[in-house]
């Protein structure tokens, strides 16, 4: 959770000038700053605490593809979504998990019996396998 590593405000991205310079001078202040913008991610961190193992169906669906070995693109283009939405699934599933990587999350949500019944052939690809069918050179971001 955010304020565990020691956030003292929450500001968004797109912040204005004068926001930041409001918000630096609470701090100063030693008053949190809380940038309206800011507040569903917030209140999600509230809400959906660490640890938590409650996935939604899509992201289990999500999961279950992941598990299978398919890139981010692959997974959008499966489930009808653009890469940047199942991103988002995955950073969910990371912070319900606790976990920091893809290869975390399935272990994790396996031996939890998350993804109870997953099969290879989850994949919908023919022959069942995980492999890429394109090879990507190293240090490639899904």
């Amino acid at each position: 959770m955010v304020s565990a590593a020691g956030a003292r405000g929450f500001l968004a991205k797109n912040s204005s000038l004068e926001e930041i310079a409001r918000a630096i001078g609470q701090a100063v202040a030693g008053a949190p700053a809380v940038s309206p913008a800011a507040l569903p991610m917030l209140l999600s961190e509230v809400s959906e605490p660490r640890g938590t193992a409650t996935l939604s169906p899509r992201e289990i669906e999500v999961l279950r593809l992941v598990a299978s070995g398919l890139s981010n693109m692959e997974i959008a283009k499966k489930l009808f979504l653009t890469p940047a939405t199942v991103k988002t699934h995955l950073r969910r599933v990371f912070r319900k998990l606790a976990v920091n990587d893809r290869a975390a999350a399935v272990a994790s949500a396996l031996s939890a019996g998350l993804l109870e019944g997953w099969s290879k052939e989850d994949t919908g690809r023919r022959d069942g396998c995980a492999m890429r069918s394109t090879p990507r050179s190293p240090g490639q971001l899904t």
